[in-house]
Formats: structure tokens, sequence, C-alpha cells
């Protein structure tokens, strides 16, 4: 075969050619519906680049002496394999490529037939045609299912490393309990076996007490734990008018025992006397008391913790800042904040952050927490002001 003499009477031809297949593409795929179409209309003019790019480089290469012909070949594989890894990491779902090297096979086949009237020059490009482009969808597809599958296993790899990580918090926050638990039974018996009924009756009160306040400690890590599976009681919750400042003043009269434990100076300061807010009182109470319990335990004895509102000019959120004069936190850590489990400080469970995240994006709102080293931690709380009533 004279490729060199093909070329010159047949190329040209061919490429003109090439630009019906691109418009007759275009439309087959934008006409499809679902998942195609809309990958075609968001990344139309990138497509009828690549594609023509594509046709183009195929087209000249049908012509290529038998030595630089091989040459491509296996260039081609090893490109089209870079490609369909490419793909998978871009947001272009298998259906969609499927059907794009379908459809683009079926059309070039078609144009090659009925533009090349030569039926010896259109066999042998028909025949090359064909193995260039089941080189191109081969590879291309291993490429793509190979990274697709490397991509599963690391998100595998992921879920079971959270799932550890959880699994061994969890147990080891309900052991410390029960360890207390279990050391005060023996005391108590022991104290019976040893000192008699009427002495051990005496001190029973006590142990009985701290046994509670443990057993209480584990029942609240398990419904922190069952708020972050989705399964805790108050999850049909609903949202509604909330006046911001009376359940404020209640949070702060439950959290006066803190200030007292640690001699902190607790201060709340409204921006307006009536604030409303689109909420869940319970969810408020629950999350304040967190982040206010979190900010005393990052501050000094004498240190300051500041609860303060504002209201955006547009009226579309309040914020509240819950602001510390403690330790901070490194930028490090700082990525890691909402993670279960993730301990920022001795005594905790890592969990009261990921609750707190939970709780105020399941009512609409938002969290941000700036903080700096020997300076202090701001975490600002957004909340969704009331919808607009309806008359």
């Amino acid at each position: 075969m004279d490729w060199i003499a093909a070329k010159d009477r047949w190329l040209s031809s061919l490429l003109l050619s090439m630009e019906d297949v691109v418009e007759g593409h275009m439309t087959d795929m934008l006409s499809f519906g679902g998942p195609i179409s809309h990958y075609y209309r968001k990344y139309e003019q990138q497509q009828r680049m690549g594609i023509s790019g594509m046709l183009t480089d195929v087209m000249q290469q049908l012509f290529s002496e038998e030595k630089e012909y091989a040459e491509y070949l296996y260039a081609l594989s090893v490109e089209s394999y870079i490609w369909g890894e490419t793909w998978a990491k871009g947001d272009i779902s298998k259906e969609v490529l499927l059907q794009t090297l379908y459809n683009l096979r079926q059309l070039i086949f078609e144009r090659v037939r009925h533009s090349c009237t030569d039926a010896e020059i259109r066999d042998a490009l028909l025949s090359r045609l064909h193995e260039i482009l089941n080189i191109r969808y081969y590879h291309a597809m291993r490429g793509y299912l190979a990274c697709k599958d490397q991509m599963i296993s690391h998100l595998n790899r992921q879920k079971i490393g959270i799932i550890e990580q959880m699994a061994a918090g969890m147990a080891h926050e309900i052991r410390n309990p029960l360890t207390a638990v279990n050391g005060f039974l023996q005391l108590m018996r022991k104290t019976i076996e040893h000192d008699g009924r009427s002495r051990g009756w005496e001190m029973f009160e006590q142990y009985i007490q701290i046994c509670q306040h443990e057993m209480q400690s584990l029942n609240n890590l398990v419904t922190s734990f069952l708020i972050l599976a989705r399964k805790n009681e108050t999850g049909n919750s609903q949202n509604e008018i909330v006046e911001l400042r009376p359940l404020m003043e209640h949070v702060h009269e439950l959290a006066k025992h803190y200030v007292m434990e640690k001699d902190v100076r607790l201060s709340f300061a409204y921006e307006e006397p009536h604030v409303q807010v689109w909420a869940i009182p319970s969810y408020v109470e629950q999350i304040c008391l967190n982040l206010i319990k979190n900010a005393m335990d990052a501050v000094a004895h004498n240190g300051c913790v500041t609860i303060y509102t504002e209201t955006s000019p547009l009226q579309s959120f309040v914020s509240m800042t819950i602001e510390d004069n403690g330790y901070g936190i490194s930028e490090q850590r700082q990525k890691h904040l909402f993670e279960p489990f993730y301990i920022t400080k001795e005594k905790g469970t890592g969990i009261g952050l990921s609750v707190c995240k939970k709780l105020i994006e399941e009512m609409g709102g938002k969290i941000n927490i700036q903080s700096t080293v020997g300076v202090g931690t701001k975490v600002e709380i957004l909340f969704a002001v009331p919808p607009a009533k309806e008359f």
C-alpha cells in the first residue's frame, strides 16, 4: 500500500468529514438525557475541542508508514491508559464514558465508509481504524477501571480505619466508668466483709453516688454516639422559633458550677434584647453547654470566657460567638477538631465537637472555629433566622 499517495488523495477530505462527526456526536449525546446529556452540557466546549483533536490525530495516523504506525499503536496504548485514569479521577461516570466511546466509534466508521470511494483504500483504512479504536477503547477502560478499583480500595481502608478508631475510642471511654463502678462495688463488698454491715452502710451512699455519676457519663457517651450514628431519639425534633436570650440565661445558670470549680469569669453580651433564631431549644442548650465547658477547660484560673451575639445586616442569620483567652489550638490540630474521638485535652471523650457540629447542621446552621496558640479560641455558631410568615 502506497500510504503517501493515499494520504495526499484522501486525508484532506477525511479531516473535513470529521467536523460532521463532532457535530453528530454532540447532538446525539445531548439528546440522551440523564447523566449523559448533563455531563455534555457541563463540559460541551471541552468535549468539542478534545474530540476534534483526537479525530485529527487518528485520521493522520491512518496514513502512517508501517514502522511509524506500529510505534504509534504502542504509544497509543500507554496514552489511552493514562487518559482512562484521568477520566476516573474526574466526574465522568462509566455510563457516560461507555456511551461516548461507542457513539464515536459508530460515527467514525460510517463517515470513513461514505467519504472514501476507493474500495482498496477504504478497506485498508477501516482495518487500521478498527485496530486504533480497539486499542484506544481497551486501554482507556483498563486505566479507568484500575483507577476506580484503587479509589474504592482506598475508601474502604479509610472507612475501616475510622471504624477502628471509633471502636477503640468508644471501648476506652466505656471502660473507664465501668472500671470505677466495678471498683466501688468491690469496696462495698469488702467493707461489709471486714467492718460489718453497720459501718458499711454509712459509706455506701457516697460509693453509690460515684457509681451513679459514672453510669450517667456512660449514658451521655452512648447518647452522643447515637447522635453521630443518626439514631438518636431526638432525631424527629423540628426547628421552631426560639427566643435566644432567655435560653442563654438558662444556660448561664447551668454553667455556673463550671465557673466556681475553676474560678473563671463568664460573661454574656447581647446585641439586641430580643433575638429569635430558627432552631431546636434542647440542641442549642446542649451545644452551648458543651462549648462553654470546652472554653473553660482551655483557660487558666482567672481566665475569661465571653459569649456574645450579632445579627447580620441582611438578617439571614444570627451569630453567637464563644470566645476564650486560653492556650489555643495549633493549626495542625484544628484540621481534626470535628473528627470523632480526636482529643485535644487530657480529660474528654473527643466526641463533643463532632456532636455539636452534627446538631448545628441538622438545624440548618454552621460552626466555625478560629484559634491562635497562646492567644485563645473563638467559636462562632451561625443560627438561621425564622422563616418569613406567610399571610
